[in-house]
């Protein structure tokens, strides 16, 4: 999930500065519905971390959110709609408010107590290293992307549809990255207090 997160924004923000010409500011409230929907989820996720199998939760998540990445990567176009991209942004916040607190708890949960802190550290330090590994291979992909969409005329000008095109085919590797966190998620264990005696 940290590789998804990092690395989808690259190619979102450059987008929506040098395709779109929103500023900074403007580029960054895309991720508003991503945020509020996730804020208002997350608590009625929570409820249910302990109550039902984590697979089930975190599978669920894992596909809306490779879904909603995928959807976002669509109208990643020079001629789309802002709303185009809210849409699939606001079910991304959902899929992410049943990924984050559902995924720490399971990473800990059968652990033996003494053992807790250090499986934290682990899954926390798993998290950050996903982050960097997203940030450096969207950065090489998207580079990769620009020389064969030739995003840049001869004079180092935007050519928007070849940009647009560059971004949105970025966008598709964390969508698959999700997709494997989907598979991933399937082969979680049982927590203890949920197994027959």
């Amino acid at each position: 999930m940290g590789f998804a997160a990092t690395a989808m924004g690259f190619p979102l923000m450059l987008y929506a500065q040098l395709v779109r010409g929103y500023s900074a500011f403007e580029a960054s409230l895309l991720m508003v519905p991503m945020a509020v929907i996730s804020f208002f989820m997350a608590p009625v996720v929570g409820r249910f971390t302990d109550k039902v199998h984590p697979k089930l939760l975190v599978t669920a998540a894992f596909a809306v959110c490779a879904i909603a990445v995928f959807w976002v990567s669509t109208p990643i176009t020079s001629t789309s709609h802002v709303w185009e991209l809210l849409v699939p942004m606001g079910l991304l916040g959902l899929g992410m408010s049943g990924v984050w607190a559902p995924l720490a708890a399971t990473a800990t949960r059968n652990l033996p107590m003494h053992l807790a802190g250090a499986g934290a550290g682990v899954y926390n330090a798993t998290r950050l290293v996903g982050s960097v590994i997203g940030s450096a291979g969207i950065a090489v992909l998207m580079d990769s992307r620009i020389t064969a969409e030739r995003a840049y005329t001869a004079t180092g000008k935007v050519n928007p549809d070849g940009l647009s095109s560059a971004m949105s085919q970025s966008i598709l590797l964390p969508a698959a990255v999700l997709a494997l966190g989907f598979v991933a998620s399937l082969l979680f264990a049982t927590p203890k207090h949920m197994q027959k005696a």
